[in-house]
């Protein structure tokens, strides 16, 4: 098996057993250490980066990725010798794509990935259409604090109280079309 300095984590076992061959396993024993990390996808999107303001409003662009990371020898001071030393790995990297590019789900293995997709899609446009809700939500009362401030500021009384009541039939008015909406929505349910 694997070395245990080294961990196998896959979103579907027949993935890992169609890459996981005794030529694979042999790479991956004798040259554990030097091994950082292998990682396969068809689905990569870059590094995950903390976004300053939530998540992005659309999914990240994928494509199929083998990013292969060593820890070379020498460090820093690599010699001709550390670097003849990596030729296994590099042959790796090679068998690697061959493997790869040969491996097909049967039908159950990529009706399984097609449904992990959807959900992985379905969670995220349900986590961007909150954030689309509360930026919506922030923006409306910002407005509103600025429409308050801007009354307030009204040095004339007769044109403050003006502003007050114009603000206050909008709101009427925008409480009414709501309830009309409502009503409508019970009629048609009936």
């Amino acid at each position: 098996g694997v070395p245990e300095s080294l961990s196998i984590l896959s979103e579907m076992g027949e993935v890992t057993d169609g890459v996981m061959d005794n030529k694979m396993v042999h790479y991956l024993t004798s040259h554990a250490e030097k091994i950082e990390s292998i990682h396969f996808s068809d689905q990569f999107s870059g590094p995950k980066v903390m976004q300053e303001e939530g998540q992005p409003l659309k999914l990240p662009e994928t494509k199929k990725t083998l990013l292969f990371t060593f820890n070379v020898p020498g460090m820093g001071n690599t010699s001709p010798k550390d670097m003849d030393s990596l030729l296994p790995l590099m042959n790796m990297v090679i068998y690697s794509i061959d493997k790869v590019r040969k491996l097909r789900l049967n039908r159950e293995g990529k009706q399984k990935a097609d449904r992990n997709r959807a959900r992985v899609e379905e969670n995220f446009l349900k986590q961007t259409h909150t954030q689309r809700q509360e930026a919506a939500q922030t923006r409306r009362e910002e407005k509103k604090r600025a429409e308050k401030e801007r009354i307030m500021n009204e040095e004339d009384p007769d044109r403050q109280r003006r502003l007050e009541e114009a603000a206050q039939r909008r709101e009427q008015k925008k409480l009414e079309k709501k309830q009309m909406k409502m009503k409508q929505i019970k009629v048609k349910a009936m």
